[in-house]
């Protein structure tokens, strides 16, 4: 839960989403970092395009590419060097199959801290930063300050996770975990439509 002068930010702009854009955007998310400094690079239909094939097969090669987008080798190569330098593609990654790793229990955990500090919330999102169970970490707006989603090979692990990791972290008023049960999608893929 965010409360005091971001809640009155947000109360009083007269444009949600515009105060969203220009106040929250996480320009550096991946780096932990909450900043306005980085542009939105501008992409073209080709450059959109190219994300859409990288995103459905990274390992795809340029040749492959350049034929599915209808330029030659190297003006594609220069695109996806130009949107890998300006941070549109962030890295590249190897998806597994979290049954053959034996980490199939999901667990979606909603996070409240006792105090809504600047301290506090960089405090919790270190320590979930250094747990490799905790796949991904969001802080909220609303009744939540925290969504985590937490991969584990069983029970007796998220219990342990649980116990002696979220309830051991000062500050930590409340834990409200959900077991996933079925994944009825998964993606990693961005939508890329103009808008």
């Amino acid at each position: 839960m965010l409360a005091g002068p971001l809640l009155t930010a947000i109360a009083t702009s007269k444009n949600f989403a515009a105060f969203f854009a220009t106040r929250l955007r996480p320009a550096g998310y991946f780096e932990g970092e909450m900043s306005n400094s980085r542009p939105f690079p501008d992409l073209d239909p080709t450059d959109r395009q190219i994300l859409s094939i990288l995103q459905r097969d990274a390992r795809i090669a340029n040749t492959e590419l350049a034929d599915e987008i209808g330029l030659t080798p190297a003006p594609t190569l220069r695109r996806v060097r130009r949107l890998e330098e300006e941070g549109v593609i962030h890295r590249y990654v190897a998806l597994l199959d979290p049954k053959l790793v034996n980490r199939d229990l999901m667990v979606m955990v909603r996070v409240t801290l006792d105090k809504q500090t600047k301290q506090g919330f960089q405090d919790f999102a270190e320590h979930m930063r250094a747990r490799p169970e905790v796949l991904e970490c969001y802080l909220c707006l609303g009744d939540t300050d925290y969504l985590l989603k937490v991969c584990v090979p069983n029970l007796d692990a998220y219990q342990r996770f649980l116990v002696d990791v979220l309830a051991a972290i000062p500050g930590v008023r409340n834990t409200d975990s959900t077991i996933v049960v079925k994944q009825e999608k998964y993606t990693t893929s961005l939508p890329l439509d103009e808008g």
